[in-house]
């Protein structure tokens, strides 16, 4: 959760709760955001900053387990539970508390108290996941318990992803390369880590622009806009990053690709940077010594060539688990991915992932990732899908190539459909028609 969402939450319900409205009931904030965006609010603002939104309220939304309101006090002993504290934070939370206690007294003697105190059937349901319980410190181990609970499959990627997160907490930068198929969850597992880890920053590498190209996005905005410690010590992921190697000549012969390669080795070289916004009269000098780099990308070209060359029946064919992709080199970046020999050399690690098949995808509808308990927590509702249509999602979700977007983008058209005939309902069976 990023940390002026969580800053606002703690700071209204602990203000609610001393002021004596434990039983105050709260609405679940993903009905409201539901609500809002049924009615075109969010029509103006853009896919990313969306995105953003309801990753917070999704994050809010959970401690209220489906409920359409629960008490204040609930939420926040759930929330609670839920936020690890390392022993120093539960030292210093009860110093405070105990230097505050030292100045009232807790007798409960008059009606005023007995409003505050709670009711005898006050019950908070915790129901959280293994990661939502106090960890003192993050562990590899930890780390990768919490990608393996929240992303399915991948284990190498997941791993990799593990121990890069682990190395950088220790200010030790890595560089490493994941590539694989469209909706195989390689963005995913950035997705995840980055609720968890606020120095992750995922980028979009088409809109990635460098100095001298006209664009929305420039690298030097990666760092301008955030404050000096976060921008020092960031996990920046490029997504797509595929298409930011490829070939892009100007009108006057410059290739940008090459320019835009030229600036990101000075990054993952860990230079002092000086970027200078000059529309806003601003700069900001970075030392980039404690700065990672990821790059996400399909990369298709070169894992078609690589599976080809081992053997097997094709990047885009049903591979057997035993008969996985080949895996790549640096010199295959660079002959296959337009990968600068110097950036190709500064990336630790090349992960390739598998594509997901239909028995994967269906496996995933079964899960506590399932696109449909995602939907169920946003709206408070509860959905059956019955197993014949999750076998004919997977089986479209595979030939398509689009994975999960594929399924949720099907599961939310019939369930607007059932919306729309009963608005009020709180329960919904979703059975795709017979072919």
């Amino acid at each position: 959760m990023k940390r002026k969402a969580a800053k606002d939450f703690w700071k209204t319900y602990i203000s609610l709760i001393v002021k004596g409205g434990i039983r105050t009931k709260m609405g679940n904030p993903a009905v409201t955001f539901t609500k809002q965006a049924k009615n075109g609010d969010f029509d103006e603002i853009s896919d990313e900053k969306y995105c953003s939104m309801l990753n917070d309220i999704e994050q809010l939304s959970s401690f209220w387990d489906k409920l359409p309101t629960d008490t204040a006090g609930n939420v926040f002993l759930k929330a609670l539970a839920r936020t690890p504290l390392s022993e120093d934070e539960i030292s210093q939370l009860t110093g405070i508390l105990a230097s505050a206690s030292t100045n009232v007294s807790y007798m409960l003697d008059d009606e005023k108290d007995m409003a505050s105190a709670p009711d005898d059937d006050f019950e908070p349901a915790f129901g959280g996941t293994p990661f939502d319980e106090n960890k003192f410190e993050w562990t590899p181990k930890s780390i990768y318990d919490y990608l393996d609970y929240n992303v399915y499959g991948q284990t190498a990627a997941k791993r990799a992803a593990t121990m890069l997160i682990y190395n950088h907490l220790h200010n030790n930068s890595r560089n490493i390369l994941m590539a694989g198929a469209t909706g195989c969850g390689k963005t995913e597992i950035w997705r995840v880590l980055s609720q968890k880890f606020d120095f992750i920053k995922i980028i979009n590498g088409p809109q990635l622009c460098c100095d001298g190209w006209k664009g929305s996005y420039h690298i030097k905005d990666i760092f301008i806009s955030e404050p000096k410690e976060k921008a020092e010590s960031m996990v920046i992921v490029i997504d797509e990053a595929d298409k930011l190697f490829e070939p892009a000549v100007g009108g006057g012969g410059t290739d940008f690709s090459y320019k835009i390669q030229n600036e990101l080795l000075k990054i993952m070289d860990g230079d002092t940077i000086t970027f200078v916004d000059e529309q806003k009269n601003t700069s900001c000098t970075v030392d980039c010594t404690n700065v990672s780099v990821v790059f996400c990308g399909s990369f298709e070209t070169m894992l078609r060539a690589k599976t080809l060359d081992s053997g097997t029946i094709g990047f885009g064919g049903e591979l057997q688990k035993e008969s996985r992709i080949a895996e790549c080199t640096e010199e295959d970046l660079i002959t296959y991915a337009n990968v600068r020999r110097e950036i190709a050399g500064r990336i630790q690690q090349i992960i390739t992932l598998d594509k997901l098949t239909a028995d994967d995808l269906e496996k995933i509808l079964e899960s506590q990732i399932s696109p449909v308990k995602k939907i169920e927590k946003q709206q408070g509702i509860s959905i059956t899908v019955d197993e014949r249509t999750r076998r004919a999602w997977a089986d479209a979700a595979a030939e398509s190539g689009l994975g999960c977007r594929y399924i949720r983008s099907r599961l939310q058209s019939r369930l607007d459909d059932l919306v729309f005939e009963s608005p009020y309902a709180k329960e919904f069976v979703i059975s795709a028609p017979e072919s």
